[in-house]
């Protein structure tokens, strides 16, 4: 593997772990042949843990790269972590959102398993926390900033309220737990969410650890089905609840695994309608048919107009 050396460098650098690279040749023979042909791989060890890096091979597919982590995890039966050397911003959040471990070397690191893994064989190293929430971490305080109705139920409750596995659920929550925007109480055999912080405090630092929960912007011309499946977003919903000027194309926002998208025509360039497809279900926190200040607030993340800025941060203020 080519970046052995810039991985015993990086993690050393990263966590002060003097690590040690060995070969993966005892275990090839778990691996199916076409997977020995995607990727290399080496076996990194730290006192009595070790983990298997995956470097893809140039030209590999990222759109298979859960199922070659996946997969590699299962027939080894130890932890991976992908060693990536260029990542861009959409495939950085893949990997987040899907909890994989990955390392571009002198660059980024992101060990969310890992960290777990090594505190519980107590090796007396720091969890490393991902610089950035995944979207339903946010989603998770989004829904009790506008409902607050999470307070003292668990996560299998949460799950329910908000159409999640408990599985997705519980990895929110570790997340929000690791960046201390919520603790558990113990209620007999129940853990029960408590949230200490105040509604301000958790929405300032609940923002500064998330992104855009937009994915994409497209268009159509099919505006009234997104009336249907969709709810109000961006300038749109502003001027609802503002004395801005609703845009000449309106703008809705609709979950990304809504199966109804599949009706519509979609392009990148114009239509009479403009289409946020979001990361996670912008319904369940939605007012009559227009989107919660909070989720508004996060999807101007990136926006510099003044007026937006002015009457989204009066809104704010009034709600917390």
């Amino acid at each position: 593997m080519k970046n052995e050396g810039k991985i015993k460098n990086y993690l050393s650098a990263s966590f002060g772990w003097d690590v040690e690279i060995e070969s993966f040749d005892t275990l090839k023979g778990k691996l199916p042949y076409a997977l020995l042909s995607t990727a290399e791989y080496t076996v990194v060890r730290y006192k009595n843990f070790e983990c298997v890096a995956i470097e893809p091979k140039q030209g590999y597919d990222f759109r298979m790269i859960r199922n070659l982590v996946g997969m590699v995890e299962r027939k080894t039966g130890m932890p991976a972590i992908l060693v990536i050397e260029n990542l861009d911003s959409y495939q950085r959040r893949v990997l987040i959102d899907s909890r994989i471990n990955f390392i571009v070397p002198e660059r980024q690191i992101y060990l969310p398993s890992l960290g777990i893994l090594l505190n519980e064989r107590g090796l007396g190293v720091r969890q490393y926390e991902s610089e950035k929430l995944s979207a339903v971490a946010v989603a998770v305080i989004i829904f009790q900033l506008s409902k607050r109705s999470l307070q003292g139920k668990s996560v299998s409750q949460v799950a329910e309220s908000m159409g999640y596995s408990v599985k997705t659920l519980s990895i929110a929550v570790n997340e929000l737990e690791q960046h201390g925007l919520v603790s558990f109480r113990q209620e007999g055999r129940k853990k029960l969410l408590n949230f200490t912080m105040s509604p301000k405090e958790m929405w300032e630092k609940m923002y500064a650890l998330s992104e855009s929960p937009v994915e994409k912007r497209m268009y159509t011309n099919e505006d009234s089905i997104m009336s249907e499946i969709g709810i109000k977003a961006s300038d749109s919903a502003l001027s609802e609840v503002s004395m801005l000027v609703p845009p000449r194309q309106p703008v809705y926002a609709v979950y990304g695994r809504n199966p109804r998208l599949n009706e519509l025509c979609l392009n990148p360039n114009d239509g009479n309608a403009i289409i946020e497809v979001w990361k996670t279900d912008p319904k369940l926190t939605a007012i009559n048919g227009n989107m919660d200040i909070f989720s508004l607030a996060l999807s101007y993340k990136d926006e510099d107009d003044p007026r937006v800025k002015k009457e989204i941060d009066r809104i704010l203020t009034e709600k917390l």
